[in-house]
């Protein structure tokens, strides 16, 4: 007699990031206004994508970007993401 034993795991994954060196306001050149920047893996946490789609949206101009010593993306233009609504009145 050949027994057959299931088993189902049901995994939540919670990211916690705290250096504010990593979000920040900055003027967006093609927004023409401040806006809030993160960096590229920052970004793909709020989006729930990779950092490598993140750098592909940037290859294309499909969202906005700045080049200092890395690449800070504009959250206005990153499709997904909803800034929650403490920080809309914040900003």
């Amino acid at each position: 007699m050949t027994q057959k034993t299931e088993f189902e795991i049901e995994v939540n994954e919670t990211v916690a990031y705290s250096s504010r060196s990593d979000r920040f306001e900055s003027f967006c050149p093609v927004c023409k206004c401040m806006s809030e920047m993160a960096t590229v893996q920052i970004a793909a946490v709020l989006t729930q994508k990779t950092e490598r789609d993140i750098y592909r949206m940037v290859e294309v101009d499909a969202i906005h970007f700045i080049e200092t010593d890395r690449v800070l993306v504009c959250l206005n233009s990153l499709p997904g993401y909803q800034r929650p609504a403490t920080q809309q009145e914040e900003i």
